[in-house]
């Protein structure tokens, strides 16, 4: 076997093609490195499970952001009963939007 090549996984076509989908959405090189980046969540998804802790796999990086720079106010957000208590504020709260609010007072 080849240095590059050390080992040698069999996967139908299938697989590939979805490796190689994922490569040219992450803007990877290869299908191989698709595969190296999924075995890399997965072990940090598992090392978390393992030490009780569960892990966010996917969420958009504003998100991410929020949550790393925010390590207190997310912990508070977790404690038992805060989502519960504050669901009906944040989803009966209407959508804001880009655009400047319509006066409707009559002169």
């Amino acid at each position: 076997m080849s240095k590059d090549h050390p080992h040698i996984i069999s996967c139908p076509d299938s697989f590939k093609k979805n490796a190689d989908r994922i490569a040219a959405l992450l803007k990877l090189d290869s299908w191989y490195e698709a595969l190296g980046y999924a075995v890399d969540l997965a072990l940090r998804h598992a090392e978390a499970h393992v030490k009780g802790r569960t892990e966010v796999a996917l969420c958009t990086p504003h998100v991410a952001e929020l949550m790393v720079n925010n390590p207190e106010f997310i912990e508070a957000i977790c404690e038992e009963g805060v989502v519960e208590w504050l669901t009906p504020f944040v989803l009966g709260k209407p959508k804001q939007s880009n655009h400047p609010a319509t006066d409707t007072t009559q002169s």
